[in-house]
């Protein structure tokens, strides 16, 4: 950014320069003042989602599942693995995070990635989302007319991903 404005300056083109820097700032402040809103919302209804056990229930079930697919794993090391992929699914990326760290920290074996990391690796890399509502705020934010219409697309494809990379990773853990 340096090197544009002394660029413009150089070639007498400051004020124009400024003028674009002062127009981008203040698109910025409009686009987090309308997602501010968003954000709120989505924050609120997960606050009901966790007060009314609905996200307790769907740990329960992730956890029946994960249980099939990742082995004979630690409890601590599933309750990471379930925490982090419920907060996937409900769109809740920057919760996930620390979560998702701790459950690959006790997956693995010292240095060595076990095949129950390499699973948890393959289906937090599909994406896993039962609503993603970042990008349903971005397009919302945005003026999108149906800032909803990637949510099936969305679900579609990352149901066929995860299911191709959990296929994948089950065919070479019988490989070793």
């Amino acid at each position: 950014m340096g090197s544009a404005v002394l660029f413009g300056l150089v070639t007498g083109r400051g004020e124009q320069v400024f003028a674009g820097m002062l127009e981008g700032a203040q698109g910025a402040v409009e686009g987090v003042l309308r997602l501010m809103g968003s954000f709120g919302i989505f924050c609120g209804l997960m606050n009901i989602l966790s007060a009314s056990g609905c996200v307790e229930w769907l740990n329960g079930k992730l956890k029946k599942l994960l249980k099939m697919l990742l082995g004979n794993v630690k409890e601590e090391a599933l309750t990471y693995v379930t925490g982090n992929l419920s907060a996937n699914m409900l769109g809740l990326g920057n919760a996930a995070t620390p979560l998702g760290l701790k459950a690959a920290k006790l997956l693995a074996e010292g240095e060595r990635a076990t095949d129950a990391l390499c699973m948890f690796l393959v289906i937090n890399t599909s994406s896993v989302q039962l609503f993603p509502s970042t990008v349903v705020a971005l397009r919302a934010a945005m003026g999108a007319a149906e800032p909803g219409a990637v949510v099936l697309p969305g679900l579609a494809s990352t149901a066929l991903s995860t299911l191709c990379g959990v296929l994948l990773c089950k065919l070479m853990e019988k490989r070793t």
